[in-house]
């Protein structure tokens, strides 16, 4: 299921911060972060932001990518570019009531923007206007901002961070859930993604203005403290560019076949995204070839569940936990599957009919 990290010691080179700040947007404490361990990555791809000469070569941070299309971000003004895929402009827009967007996540209907600040704002991508604004109640604040579904029990929330700050996860109200001190993540966030899908999670990956300025440093979310894998851009870097962490996401839609770290880098000569592979997605996490497949109630709390499609006959339902380990595998003739032997937690089910295949997260609280 995944590709196995081949780890190894790297010395870290120090980096400097950009004495421009009107092109990086650099933490008061980038350069402290002191974890050495490193791990091995595919880099995937790279694209120059200021190749298509049209949005600048710098002055961006946050990153979001839906329905095949990048929303870049910049940090210091109302301004979010739209790129393809192969990043070529597409239009810029703004979002009344919002500037200064630094992180952009979603729970697959709405996004939601953190600004460094005190609130976080749900955003209709459709109108490309303010929902509604949720006020943190809690000593962290919003630089990053990634959703996780499996917060609140299932209710679903976010974890926040400012630079070398507390992080924090919050519920769907911003009310705080819980909080890793700043001594003990020990990382300049940026950007950061959830990860409720690899071997071994979840992991809490941060977009860390560390010792070379553009980590992805990996955090256990349930004590916050590293796990010593990190991914060091700056060793993909093209030659003779710098940069600093930016933006941070997690998707299984940049790239075939793969779950992709996908972040931005606040570049020089230009900013850069770039995408690394985290997983093989040999799950198909986003594959719903198989026709209106639904499953529910989903957080399931009861011991059964329904999954239902639009063809009638027997489903192969086979259900993964968090290592990829078989836990449930069944022929199901009728909708209603016992996971009564499931504990708490996040799991994979997959369901075959007809030689279509689909696979949905289900939560179990």
């Amino acid at each position: 299921m995944m590709k196995k990290l081949q780890l190894f010691i790297l010395a870290l080179l120090v980096g400097t911060i950009s004495a421009n700040a009107q092109l990086r947007e650099a933490s008061p404490t980038a350069g402290e972060s002191s974890n050495s361990q490193n791990a091995l990555f595919d880099l995937l791809y790279t694209i120059d932001i200021g190749a298509n000469g049209t949005i600048g070569a710098n002055g961006n941070a946050g990153i979001m990518f839906m329905d095949g299309q990048y929303w870049v971000s910049a940090w210091a003004s109302d301004l979010i570019h739209v790129l393809d895929v192969t990043g070529a402009f597409v239009e810029t827009f703004t979002i009344p009531g919002i500037t200064g967007t630094r992180s952009m996540t979603t729970d697959g209907t709405s996004i939601y923007i953190g600004t460094a600040g005190t609130q976080i704002y749900q955003v209709d991508p459709g109108t490309r206007s303010i929902d509604a604004i949720i006020n943190i109640t809690s000593a962290a604040t919003a630089r990053m901002v990634t959703y996780d579904e499996t917060l609140d029990g299932g209710a679903g929330g976010f974890w926040i961070g400012n630079f070398g700050n507390d992080i924090a996860s919050v519920d769907m109200s911003g009310n705080e859930l819980s909080l890793i001190p700043a001594a003990t993540h020990g990382t300049a966030v940026y950007g950061g993604a959830i990860d409720n899908v690899s071997p071994g999670g979840p992991f809490l990956w941060i977009h860390n203005q560390g010792v070379s300025q553009d980590l992805i440093t990996q955090l256990d979310p349930a004590t916050g403290i590293p796990t010593g894998v990190e991914y060091d851009f700056a060793n993909d870097m093209p030659a003779g560019a710098t940069g600093i962490a930016g933006g941070l996401i997690i998707s299984d839609e940049v790239s075939p076949g793969v779950i992709a770290l996908v972040g931005l880098d606040q570049g020089t000569p230009s900013d850069i995204i770039f995408a690394v592979e985290l997983l093989e997605n040999t799950a198909g996490v986003n594959d719903n070839s198989l026709s209106n497949f639904s499953l529910y109630p989903n957080p399931a709390s009861r011991g059964v569940v329904s999954i239902e499609t639009e063809t009638q006959g027997a489903k192969q339902v086979t259900v993964f936990d968090v290592l990829g380990k078989t836990v449930i595998s069944t022929t199901l003739e009728g909708t209603e599957l016992n996971i009564s032997s499931l504990q708490e937690g996040v799991y994979m089910v997959q369901v075959t009919q007809n030689n279509a295949t689909a696979t949905k997260k289900l939560i179990v609280k």
